[in-house]
């Protein structure tokens, strides 16, 4: 079923359904107390009534309705009054036009009082109150009040009329505003399904319309159109590492291909063919280092197994493993924060985008210099600074160098993938890796990680 509909069904049309039979209950439960304040008003009248049929001065029984001097006003509402003698018959009346229910009523023994309704030959309903009463001296009677339902059936009619044509218009009024509604959001999700499509085919975002209402329909929009965005820059950064990783590649085994073909071009000797193999070594080592690099990088943008774990331990860890490549360069090699630092993190990850920084900042270390590693919570997050105190990185290229195989300096070695990898390591951790402005001589490089 469509949404339209849907929202026409259980919107509209089931309400109102609910409404119509709520209506049909409310209408009955209106006629029983209407009859029920009848039912009361009848007896309040006859108790008063009978405590008073025979206060005549010589003791004969009399209606006082009848000599009221508002008579004339209430004879047009007021209950017809009927006393009947020992005999059964009938011995005053008021109003004298009121329809007869009974020619003759005998007093009996029984209940006092009986309430009944009655339906005349004409239709009209009639509400009869029987009450046996006696005289001072005993001698029994019957007083009997009858009062016509008409008035209770019309109220019930017009309330019934009134609540039918409240009920309909109410019906009128949903089925239109949730059409309109409907149709507002089978705009807005055909938007959000044509924003899906065009971004499965690689096709631009759409921005997100301005005066659309702020809700979870939106809220599901903007999380759609922000992951489009970020979809589609990682198709293009992949796009783009790929052209970089075949250009990478390409240079070393060109290199490879023009020693062979000039080997092979004349008859070599030992020591030429040697040289040969030798510089094919070196160029499949650069390719080994390239492929490594691409595989770590293409680690550390899967799922991470985060534990908790000692950020500081981590860092002492890694300092050991570079130790020995720092005393080769003359780099003394430190690690200063507090002892302990508990880190909900991926450890081999943050091992490995640890080890990427390290080995970036010896590579630049002047012989004699430091490489300062700096450990410190601030704001949730731990941040790990990597200070070294070679040339430093310009502030022009300080977002360069995150991008695959971008590299300042060609013949400083690496292949340009270590920082990538850091940023990648971090950001999938809740964090950010960037280049920051060092206190001193050299780069400095911050990683944060969510300290909990």
């Amino acid at each position: 079923m469509r949404l339209v509909r849907r929202m026409w069904l259980w919107g509209a049309v089931v309400p109102v359904v609910a409404v119509v039979a709520a209506l049909g209950v409310a209408v009955q439960v209106f006629r029983v107390v209407l009859e029920r304040t009848l039912d009361e008003a009848l007896l309040s009248q006859a108790a008063a009534e009978s405590v008073s049929l025979f206060d005549a001065p010589d003791g004969r029984p009399h209606l006082h309705v009848e000599p009221s001097p508002l008579a004339g006003e209430v004879r047009a509402f007021v209950p017809a009054t009927r006393l009947y003698g020992p005999d059964g018959t009938l011995l005053s009346v008021f109003p004298p036009e009121s329809p007869t229910v009974y020619e003759r009523v005998l007093p009996e023994d029984g209940p006092t009082s009986r309430l009944e309704t009655q339906r005349l030959g004409t239709g009209l309903r009639l509400r009869v109150l029987t009450v046996q009463v006696r005289s001072p001296k005993g001698v029994p009677h019957v007083l009997q009040l009858v009062a016509s339902l008409g008035t209770v059936d019309q109220a019930v009619g017009t309330f019934t009329s009134v609540a039918t044509v409240l009920a309909l218009l109410l019906g009128g009024v949903l089925i239109g505003i949730q059409g309109w509604q409907a149709r507002g959001l089978a705009r807005r999700l055909h938007g959000i399904a044509d924003q899906v499509a065009r971004s499965r085919d690689g096709g631009m975002v759409a921005p997100v319309p301005v005066d659309e209402p702020r809700d979870e329909i939106m809220e599901v929009r903007l999380a759609l159109t922000e992951a489009a965005v970020r979809v589609r820059a990682a198709r293009e950064a992949q796009e783009r590492l790929i052209a970089r990783a075949a250009h990478e590649l390409r240079t070393p085994l060109a290199l490879m291909r023009t020693g062979l073909d000039l080997a092979l071009r004349r008859e070599r000797g030992a020591e030429e063919l040697r040289t040969v193999l030798e510089e094919n070594r070196r160029e499949v080592d650069r390719l080994a280092s390239v492929a490594g690099a691409l595989l770590e990088l293409s680690a550390a943008g899967g799922a991470l197994d985060l534990q908790q774990g000692d950020l500081r331990g981590l860092l002492d860890e890694a300092a050991a493993g570079a130790w020995a490549e720092a005393d080769r360069r003359g780099v003394s090699l430190r690690v200063v924060g507090p002892d302990e630092a508990d880190c909900r993190m991926d450890a081999m990850a943050v091992r490995r985008a640890v080890d990427n920084l390290l080995a970036n900042a010896l590579r630049y270390a002047p012989r004699g210099s430091e490489v300062r590693v700096e450990l410190v919570h601030r704001d949730a997050h731990w941040e790990v600074a990597v200070q070294d105190e070679g040339r430093g990185i310009p502030e022009a290229h300080r977002e360069d160098v995150f991008t695959p195989f971008h590299r300042l300096e060609r013949d400083a070695g690496g292949v340009g993938l270590g920082l990538s990898l850091v940023r990648e390591v971090a950001r999938g951790h809740g964090g950010d890796a960037r280049v920051v402005e060092s206190p001193g001589p050299g780069a400095r490089v911050l990683l944060t990680l969510p300290g909990r």
